[in-house]
């Protein structure tokens, strides 16, 4: 791909983008929702932690954690 042709795909998907602006407020709190979710649970589990996508919701949502026993030799 060439860069005229690349350049000419920037501007009809930007174009497309402005065209469905500006979003609702409803689309806005979605938006913001699932990239925050999503990325603190990517950054979680890049740090090793074993949460899953549904847990780190709710623990962001409503706050609620559970402790779960594990041996002193799990943690190292």
């Amino acid at each position: 791909m060439n860069v005229h042709t690349l350049l000419e795909q920037i501007d009809r998907t930007k174009a497309w983008i402005d065209a469905r602006r500006p979003l609702a407020p409803e689309e806005v709190r979605e938006l913001d929702a699932y990239f925050r979710i999503g990325a603190t649970y990517d950054s979680n589990a890049l740090e090793g932690n074993t949460l899953t996508l549904s847990e780190t919701k709710v623990l962001l949502e409503d706050g609620l954690t559970c402790f779960v026993f594990k041996p002193p030799q799990a943690l190292f």
